[in-house]
């Protein structure tokens, strides 16, 4: 259940609930659990650099949400948060895991938030990468694929995302709006993003996975993150096309944990793909501190290097 050194990443399947759930497993079991959660339309796959990078100091575990990537479920099932999350802690309770870092990418942060705001004492620390949050979801290009998906008898997902044209080897235009510089997405990781999408049933779950987004959970995890204590790190590409940065201050001033948001330049919305680097030092500052508080020393949030504009921490 590890994944690979070189290509693309293997996973092996486990039966939760109503859900055959497909993860992606790294590092080495028994050292602290970080557990890292995709948004849409990508799968676990987003997070193979940062596990790589990660190595042997954690025993990564990235699961497919349900309706996205490799995870088998009815596309008839609740796709909401609040059920991914639930989902999601059964899960390590069966595992016999009790203490995570969760991070979560975009709508996996919002799954993120839920546990934070509904299962505090399981999350040792908590890193937000371009995540919605409060009410902005949807995005306004989310909201007029929505409109879209609301459309009876419309293939929305293979209209909106041109998958015929894609994967026959036309430009990948929609990709290359979630980064800066699209030669960071190589096309091979795109067409795996969208090989879960190339069957009806597929669309169909991704569908409804996109429609089950609502603001009202987020919104209802504010009292919960602001009562959270424990470290944590909000970062952002600062040329995200997709959400703004401006959402990632809201979610410091909810955060006690945090002090600055780490604001990556010359980084869209895809940050692992661009910046791993800077998820994996969040990953290890939030563990750092972690274990500092379980020692009964400082846990202030570290200084994000130097400080940019408007109080944001800049990344080279």
């Amino acid at each position: 259940m590890t994944s690979v050194v070189h290509g693309l990443p293997l996973k092996a399947f486990e039966r939760v609930g109503p859900a055959d759930l497909a993860v992606l497993e790294g590092g080495l079991p028994g050292a602290p659990v970080v557990v890292l959660l995709h948004g849409f339309p990508t799968h676990s796959v987003l997070w193979r650099k940062v596990v790589r990078r990660l190595g042997d100091d954690v025993h990564a575990l990235a699961p497919d949400l349900l309706g996205l990537g490799d995870t088998r479920v009815s596309p008839y099932e609740d796709l909401g948060a609040p059920m991914q999350a639930q989902l999601l802690v059964d899960w390590l309770e069966g595992r016999g895991i009790d203490r995570v870092v969760l991070v979560g990418h975009e709508q996996g942060g919002a799954v993120a938030q839920q546990v934070v705001a509904t299962r505090p004492e399981l999350v040792r620390g908590l890193v937000l990468v371009a995540s919605v949050a409060g009410d902005g979801w949807p995005t306004p290009v989310a909201a007029q694929v929505m409109r879209l998906a609301r459309t009876p008898g419309v293939d929305v997902l293979a209209y909106a995302l041109d998958l015929p044209r894609r994967v026959a080897g036309s430009a990948l235009v929609g990709f290359g709006r979630a980064v800066h510089d699209p030669a960071n997405l190589d096309r091979d990781v795109v067409e795996e993003y969208l090989r879960p999408l190339l069957t009806v049933e597929g669309r169909e779950r991704a569908r409804r996975f996109l429609l089950a987004g609502d603001s009202r959970t987020t919104l209802e995890c504010r009292p919960g993150l602001r009562a959270y204590s424990g470290p944590a790190r909000v970062v952002w590409g600062a040329d995200d096309a997709f959400v703004s940065p401006s959402w990632g201050l809201r979610l410091v001033e909810d955060l006690a944990g945090v002090d600055e948001l780490t604001l990556v330049p010359f980084c869209g919305h895809l940050v692992p793909e661009e910046a791993p680097d800077v998820v994996v030092e969040a990953v290890r500052d939030v563990l750092a501190r972690s274990a500092d508080t379980e020692r009964g020393g400082p846990a202030a949030p570290a200084a994000a290097l130097a400080a940019g504009p408007c109080g944001l921490a800049d990344h080279g």
